[in-house]
């Protein structure tokens, strides 16, 4: 499955910056809340934790913007893997992000301008193997399913 998904949330922590393969992913989580009023107030619904990765240069630029609380708009492609490790089975849930940017409805935002250094050719922002099953979708070939899943993966909520 690999659909297109929107989500506008909070970070729960920082985004973590590490390297998987050679490639770099940061990840987070992100709650989001449903809200509804009642009479004059609002009130707050069921809270929904989403665990969020983004690869490449991407995730450096995630990594060095984001910060715990910021509500953001995220827009990525939903990844549900089911795993098995030993007599345990499980369903891991990801959002792969391909957009974000801090919620404008919550107060100002600023940008800073930079010359950005050229792109490589070989990081659009995809993990090498991500990159590969791009080039074969687009020269028309069946892509089978990517392997970045990560069964150790849970869903914990913050206190």
């Amino acid at each position: 499955m690999n659909d297109a998904i929107t989500v506008v949330g909070s970070l729960g922590a920082d985004p973590i910056l590490k390297s998987v393969n050679g490639d770099r992913v940061a990840e987070f989580r992100l709650a989001c809340t449903s809200r509804r009023k009642e009479g004059e107030e609002w009130v707050d619904g069921h809270t929904n934790w989403y665990s969020i990765e983004a690869w490449g240069r991407f995730a450096e630029h995630v990594a060095a913007s984001l910060r715990k609380g910021d509500i953001v708009v995220l827009l990525g492609k939903l990844k549900i893997d089911q795993w098995e490790s030993g007599d345990k089975r499980g369903t891991s849930v990801k959002i792969r992000a391909e957009h974000v940017g801090h919620s404008l409805r919550v107060g100002p935002s600023t940008k800073e301008r930079r010359t950005a250094p050229p792109q490589d050719q070989d990081d659009p922002g995809y993990p090498q193997e991500r990159q590969h099953d791009l080039a074969l979708a687009g020269a028309g070939h069946s892509v089978g399913q990517s392997s970045w899943t990560d069964p150790a993966a849970s869903i914990h909520d913050a206190a």
